[in-house]
């Protein structure tokens, strides 16, 4: 009988079982991520379209990757902030690593509405990248570093917050398209 996701999600598979999982995984069973993986690849995702972005020549390709950095960025913050930083909040039982990171997205966002604010304006980027992508470095070197591994030390489950986040990505993602479709067919 081939498992679900949800009774992966009730059992008591836990990141530091890596053979339980590879099992499962060899097997081709299909599992949630774990909630700090699929962060952390989002953190990957963005990083290569901040390389991207700094290396393209065309204007019109740097105004659209700074209009999908963003979206990305804002779904990202999302489930942070809906899903993984209450659990991060209560595991922890460290309201310093997550009111840090809580503020370190309120600064993320308040750079993405001013590159947003710039792309609908003018269809150009100016600095803005370049400082989002400098406090998007730094966030993303306090969560891999501390919260995460914080995170993979405690009673979490962390496979629920994936598959959690997962679907809520969908979600996000869906809203975000009609205002980024806006945005890019002005450019």
């Amino acid at each position: 009988m081939a498992m679900q996701i949800d009774d992966v999600v009730t059992s008591n598979l836990v990141p530091q079982d890596p053979a339980t999982l590879r099992d499962l995984l060899s097997a081709g069973k299909k599992v949630p991520p774990d909630g700090t993986a699929l962060l952390m690849q989002d953190h990957a995702e963005v990083r290569a379209m901040f390389q991207q972005h700094e290396t393209e020549a065309s204007d019109r390709m740097k105004a659209v990757l700074a209009a999908k950095i963003c979206s990305a960025l804002t779904v990202h913050a999302r489930l942070e902030e809906e899903i993984f930083y209450p659990e991060a909040e209560r595991a922890l039982e460290d309201d310093d690593q997550v009111e840090e990171a809580i503020e370190e997205h309120s600064e993320m966002k308040e750079q993405i509405g001013k590159i947003i604010e710039g792309l609908a304006a003018e269809g150009a980027v100016g600095p803005g990248v370049q400082q989002l992508m400098q406090l998007v470095e730094h966030h993303v070197e306090e969560e891999e570093s501390e919260m995460f591994p914080d995170m993979r030390g405690t009673d979490a489950n962390l496979y629920a917050l994936g598959a959690q986040m997962a679907a809520r990505r969908v979600e996000a993602f869906l809203g975000l398209k009609r205002s980024v479709d806006e945005v890019q067919a002005r450019l």
